[in-house]
């Protein structure tokens, strides 16, 4: 609970050395708290602009490093790609020159084999003649499938395995319904005789994995036509993504321009068997965000795509970049990512900072409160100019009515009672004609060393001017009160102060009156303050009114009254 400072604003010497203690405690400790404030704030501040300004930094690397990560990726996509037609192109120069024998089934197979072993990114070949036969080549483990269909009036097929030595390990003939010519890849490459055509993604017959296959058409030495392609299996696709260096949240995929799931960097939150499936169908709430946003038709009028988009209250960066796979066909590389994962780094330079923070608001703690200490000690010094009597060091008048003022506010005063004493030397004037006011000054500071050596702790002792002196006295009751300060006289009687060398008999009269809670709630309007300075003063009339009928001795004010 902070002080109530306006009751002490009229005057610095209204304050007891409690209230001003109390005072200059606040007053240090609000100064103390106005620089933490400005430290917090301005280092709060420059810790904020700061990590905004380091969060956009990041993120506009993150989307740098993410367009970078793309390009590259689209690369790798397109060399990957590269090499299956490649091996069409190889196989149509073989076959338009005579060196492949279209005709031979064995010299088919045995180079289709070869390349198999030579090229490791290359997974099948096939051959597919107008008749209905079939040559095709894939692996198949470590070792080599390979499938003849012969058309010799009934459909059926050799199927042979092969180890990683190339060593027979089986060898099958069985009917087979197989007919390449019903195949997609067979009637999209008719379509366009003479150049290399890309199927969509599908679900591969013989060994039931993803992929798709590029072929061309062509006529063979002797005009026969065929249809020579290569397979290409999506799980190396796959591969290829997920070497990539993503974020914990980031993902990468490779999609055609029917949406299709070409692979992707991790599993899809979904599975779909039998075919390849759309990334609608298997995509993740981010990425049916980007897909919704319309990405991929904003990407048909540019080579690459950078989008920002939100899900939920997560905001994502995408870039979509696209790969001609054949002229006018395209696929597309895309990765997102949440943004959160650019700055996570920023969360251990954070804490950092608060640590740095913390110790320099330590430092400023141990710093700033020995200054605020010393900033109102002269402010302390004068005050206690202003409540202290200059001469003897006591209480002055104005700091013996503070101190009455509080002790009427005390909740337990009505467990005791309360008397307001003032004090005089009867002699003094005498000292002071004879000997001078210098004596007269060190009796003064001789009898203030008496009376606080003759009080109580508890006990308040004033200057109020002059010889005339205060005590506020406490007891169980007013006789109790009474006979402490004529105890108090007649120690002073009996007992003379040495005053330089000299021994002073001096003898006091004193004017004596209680506080009564009874009376003071008759005057509910006078304040504290008003209260106290009533008590005093009828203490003071008790004094003046007891000296005209006897010195030395205590006058209560109902005596004099009487």
């Amino acid at each position: 609970m902070f002080p109530d400072f306006r009751k002490f604003s009229s005057s610095a010497a209204a304050l007891t050395p409690r209230q001003a203690s109390r005072v200059f405690s606040w007053t240090r400790f609000m100064i103390l708290l106005a620089l933490l404030l400005i430290l917090v704030g301005s280092m709060s501040g420059v810790l904020w602009a700061n990590r905004r300004s380091g969060e956009a930094i990041l993120k506009a690397q993150a989307r740098d490093g993410l367009m970078q990560l793309v390009r590259v990726t689209g690369d790798n996509v397109g060399a990957y790609l590269q090499t299956a037609l490649q091996i069409v192109s190889i196989n149509r120069s073989l076959i338009l020159s005579g060196q492949l024998d279209v005709s031979s089934s064995a010299d088919v197979t045995l180079t289709f084999n070869t390349m198999l072993y030579a090229i490791k990114q290359l997974d099948g070949v096939l051959l597919g003649h107008t008749d209905g036969r079939f040559e095709y080549v894939r692996r198949s483990g470590s070792g080599l499938y390979i499938k003849v269909i012969e058309r010799g009036g009934q459909n059926s097929s050799e199927v042979t395995q092969l180890d990683a030595e190339n060593r027979v390990v089986s060898r099958v003939t069985a009917a087979d319904p197989y007919d390449p010519r019903t195949r997609l890849w067979y009637k999209l490459a008719l379509e366009k005789p003479g150049q290399s055509v890309w199927t969509p993604p599908y679900v591969f017959a013989s060994s039931q994995l993803p992929g798709v296959t590029v072929a061309t058409a062509l006529i063979a030495p002797g005009g026969t036509r065929v249809v020579v392609g290569t397979d290409v299996r999506l799980s190396g696709l796959v591969q290829l993504l997920e070497n990539l260096k993503l974020t914990p949240g980031g993902r990468a995929f490779i999609t055609d321009s029917q949406g299709h799931a070409i692979a992707t960097s991790r599993a899809w939150p979904r599975d779909v068997q039998g075919r390849v499936p759309t990334l609608k169908e298997v995509g993740d709430p981010a990425l049916g965000a980007l897909l919704t946003g319309g990405a991929l038709l904003s990407l048909q009028k540019n080579a690459e795509l950078t989008r920002r988009y939100s899900v939920g209250n997560e905001a994502y960066s995408a870039v979509l970049h696209r790969v001609e796979v054949q002229p006018g066909v395209y696929w597309v590389v895309g990765v997102y990512a949440p943004d959160r994962d650019f700055v996570s780094d920023l969360s251990g330079v954070a804490r950092q900072q608060l640590i740095l923070t913390a110790a320099l608001i330590l430092l400023t703690i141990l710093v700033a409160w020995p200054l605020a200490f010393s900033a109102t000690q002269p402010l302390a010094a004068l005050q206690r100019q202003a409540s202290t009597d200059a001469l003897t060091g006591l209480r002055n008048r104005a700091s013996f009515l503070a101190q009455l003022a509080e002790d009427l506010g005390r909740k337990t005063l009505s467990d005791t009672e309360l008397g307001v004493a003032i004090l005089d030397l009867d002699s003094f004037k005498a000292i002071n004609d004879t000997f001078g006011h210098g004596v007269g000054d060190e009796v003064l500071q001789a009898f203030s060393t008496f009376l606080l050596a003759a009080t109580l702790p508890g006990d308040t002792v004033g200057r109020l001017g002059g010889d005339e002196f205060a005590l506020l006295l406490r007891g169980p009751n007013q006789a109790e009160v009474r006979l402490r300060l004529e105890g108090l006289l007649e120690q002073l009687a009996l007992k003379p102060l040495e005053v330089r060398g000299v021994s002073r008999e001096l003898r006091a009269t004193a004017g004596l009156t209680f506080h009564v809670p009874q009376a003071a709630a008759t005057h509910l309007a006078r304040s504290r303050e008003q209260l106290a300075s009533h008590l005093l003063a009828r203490a003071d009339a008790a004094l003046i009114g007891g000296k005209r009928l006897e010195k030395g001795r205590v006058w209560v004010g109902d005596e004099v009254e009487r």
